[in-house]
């Protein structure tokens, strides 16, 4: 709940300051020029005063630094939404010639049809987790599986999954667990996606996406959402951050209530949960 806040006390502030700025003052032309190269050169977050929005925001990262603590890795990326980031790992995939994706399905109707529609310049093998291991190929840079899955909330064993990848990266979208219910890194996965428009966000009114990783593909990340332009915005940041805060009220609640709802549907006589349960006792 903290994380990202540390300093707000030295601040003499209680709420995350919202820095709408595009640009920074620059005191020595040549120095910033230097900085923007060596940050689209290297990815790495620049040591001093912001430069430039596209680049790096300080609302965004404070966001990014929570989201990171919450899953468990070494750094996390925001993008505008949960498309751009994916559209930003398959392009920091494929910039280093792995455009081969092995995919399990079910996955989100719109990440599933960007694989599919090889739009990027990918390629994608569709299989079910037990082809995984059969279907990785020497350009593989990916494997992608979303637990539970967007809408059929299939759940799949993430740590047989990343023992079957190998040495390829295993990709979790984690959007509808969130990290209060499953921290995929723990169980093997390398990268873990959010659509933070969804439960990070949780009040309907921001739209956002983030990729928790180690800190070398946070870089070529960062790379990519500089040249593309996927940013997201300072006041989506803090709204996101906001929502960190009631996350795992929030999701406690909600579990409650699906069990709740799950109980009454067991018993009653109308629902089809009573009458499978019934003809098997029968």
């Amino acid at each position: 709940m903290h994380a990202g806040r540390e300093d707000l006390a030295d601040l003499g502030l209680h709420a995350p300051p919202i820095d709408l700025s595009t640009t920074y003052p620059s005191y020595d032309a040549r120095a910033e020029a230097a900085r923007i190269d060596e940050f689209a050169t290297t990815g790495a977050r620049l040591d001093g005063p912001p430069v430039y929005a596209r680049l790096d925001n300080p609302t965004v990262a404070r966001f990014e630094e929570a989201l990171a603590r919450l899953e468990g890795t070494d750094a996390a990326v925001a993008f505008a939404s949960g498309m751009a980031a994916l559209t930003a790992v398959l392009l920091a995939r494929a910039s280093q010639g792995l455009r081969h994706v092995v995919a399990v399905r079910p996955l989100y109707g719109c990440s599933d049809h960007l694989l599919d529609a090889g739009l990027l310049g990918t390629e994608v093998t569709w299989t079910d987790p037990a082809g995984i291991a059969e279907a990785i190929r020497p350009d593989t840079g990916l494997v992608m599986v979303e637990s539970p899955a967007n809408p059929t909330l299939a759940e799949a064993d993430i740590r047989a999954l990343a023992h079957s990848c190998g040495s390829v990266p295993l990709l979790v979208d984690n959007t509808f667990a969130t990290p209060v219910l499953q921290r995929p890194v723990e169980q093997g996965a390398r990268i873990v996606l959010h659509s933070a428009t969804k439960y990070l966000g949780g009040h309907g009114d921001v739209m956002g996406g983030v990729v928790a990783c180690d800190e070398e593909f946070a870089r070529t990340l960062r790379q990519v959402r500089f040249a593309t332009g996927g940013v997201l915005h300072p006041l989506a940041g803090y709204l996101l951050l906001r929502g960190l805060s009631t996350l795992p009220v929030r999701v406690r609640a909600a579990s409650t209530t699906a069990a709740e709802l799950v109980r009454r549907l067991a018993t009653d006589p109308g629902s089809p949960a009573s009458t499978t349960r019934g003809s098997a006792a029968r």
